[in-house]
């Protein structure tokens, strides 16, 4: 359905008069219409509040003119359908046409203009409601490089013209020197208005710029690790007492003594030391391998809160290529979200993060692109070659060669997640903090949708190391929009 006035564009009246308006509603048919007056009409009045449209969807009322310069609009609207708004425009001196342009300076791009008069009021009180136009204000609306004209402006009364585009930029000014007859250039300064930073939904990169410190952590992170995994020169040891841990406890005694007897700690040691490359030198090739093909870069989403201003929700998904999970970042962080004039944005914040876990899961990574194991345990087992020495221990009472060699594959399993979770098991916590700054490019509603940013910060690794980082922000909408 659809509802609209007959009279095209301002209904202009002299002060007192008296003029029948008609609206029309489509498809045809006996609607039901209530009319009603926005604004400051100055005394104007309408004949009655209520009609019933005659069978072809028309209805009038009789709208009695204020007998002061004024400007309103005239709503009409459909019992639980459509409605329609008529600008009225009375003045006892005649009518003009205001031509109005934007004055701007700022980096913001318009993608049109609504400009909005109203007679006997202020650009303060306007500003109020910005940059909504105005209740009963005369409205019109241009493109983004041409003025925008409204016409039937009344001459006499003093008038405040508004200008704005969308929610991102406003300005007024007064205007009281509109002759009858005549168009009028109004320029208008505008501004911008306040990014909405609630708004916030932005899928954002922070990428590190590799330097000597960050690299010299990164590889005290990986020795670290292959240490809680296999300690050096205990490797045999530390394999054999992972497999009895993973024993049935019935069987840990069977176990112990068979490795006494038989001295399985000097065959698993040669079994190893026999190895073309030591299960820590591995470990360490699919780390550093991991690593290279993702290096150090945080990606997550940043969304804005409604009841907390000033502040953001940074939710992390990736620490390089591994899950904020298992890099022991937190799934949600609040961080500072401010901005600065000429939509330059600000965010500040700390993450925390595990070191182990990171270089733990770039080690999944290498060995994903080095093996066909679906795991860095199933790659070490493999490694290990843990078949060969199951056959070489050869088993006990109730574990022949093929179950020891599934104990050294499970003992491996115990010994790599101990590892990777060693920091967190001792509590030590690495920092990595943000200070993020560069433009921003905001829709119409003022949300912003597009960041680019430079980042200052330190990163810590929870064990007395700390260097200065720097990198990039790139942040783009999280859902693609860009109106």
């Amino acid at each position: 359905m659809t509802l609209v006035f007959d009279e095209p564009g301002t209904l202009q009246l002299a002060p007192g008069e008296l003029r029948t308006v008609w609206v029309t509603g489509q498809p045809p048919a006996p609607y039901e219409v209530s009319f009603t007056l926005l604004g400051e009409a100055a005394g104007a009045w309408v004949d009655r509040t209520t009609a019933i449209a005659d069978d072809s969807g028309r209805a009038s009322v009789q709208l009695h003119a204020s007998n002061l310069g004024s400007t309103f609009r005239l709503r009409a609207a459909m019992k639980e359908g459509p409605s329609a708004e008529l600008g009225v425009s009375v003045s006892a001196e005649g009518f003009g046409t205001l031509r109005v342009i934007p004055v701007y300076q700022g980096t913001r791009v318009a993608k049109s203009w609504t400009a909005s008069v109203v007679a006997e009021a202020t650009c303060e009180e306007l500003a109020t409601a910005a940059p909504q136009a105005p209740v009963g204000a005369l409205v019109a609306h241009g493109g983004a490089d041409e003025p925008v004209f409204i016409d039937g402006a009344p001459v006499g009364p003093s008038l405040t013209v508004a200008l704005h585009s969308g929610r991102i930029m406003w300005g007024c000014v007064g205007e009281r020197e509109l002759q009858a007859g005549s168009a009028r250039d109004v320029y208008v300064p505008v501004k911008d208005l306040p990014i909405d930073l609630a708004a916030t939904r932005l899928d954002a990169n922070l990428t590190f710029a590799t330097n000597d410190g960050l690299n010299a952590m990164l590889e005290a992170a990986i020795e670290r690790l292959l240490e809680d995994f296999l300690p050096s020169g205990a490797e045999a040891a530390s394999l054999l007492d992972a497999m009895q841990r993973g024993a049935p406890s019935a069987q840990a005694a069977a176990f112990a003594a068979q490795r006494l007897e038989r001295d399985w700690d000097a065959a698993a040691q040669a079994h190893l030391a026999a190895l073309p490359v030591s299960l820590r030198d591995r470990c360490g090739e699919w780390t550093r391998a991991g690593l290279a093909d993702a290096p150090l870069a945080i990606d997550g989403h940043l969304s804005g809160l409604e009841n907390e201003p000033g502040s953001a929700l940074f939710e992390t998904s990736w620490l390089g290529s591994v899950t904020a999970d298992s890099a022991g970042v937190p799934a949600e962080q609040l961080m500072s979200w401010t901005a600065d004039p000429g939509d330059v944005l600000r965010l500040a914040g700390t993450l925390s993060w595990d070191p182990s876990g990171y270089v733990g899961g770039a080690a999944g990574l290498g060995a994903a692109a080095e093996t066909t194991a679906e795991s860095v345990p199933a790659a070490l087992a493999a490694a290990a070659e843990c078949s060969a020495l199951g056959e070489r221990l050869g088993g006990y009472a109730g574990c022949d060669s093929d179950c020891m060699a599934t104990l050294c594959a499970g003992g491996l399993k115990l010994l790599w997640r101990e590892g990777v979770e060693a920091s967190k098991t001792a509590g030590i916590i690495g920092e990595i903090i943000v200070n993020a700054s560069g433009p921003a490019q905001v829709n119409s509603a003022a949300a912003p949708i597009t960041w680019t940013a430079d980042w200052l910060g330190t990163i810590r690794d929870g064990a007395g190391q700390e260097v200065v980082v720097e990198g990039q922000v790139n942040a783009v909408s999280a859902d693609g929009t860009s109106n």
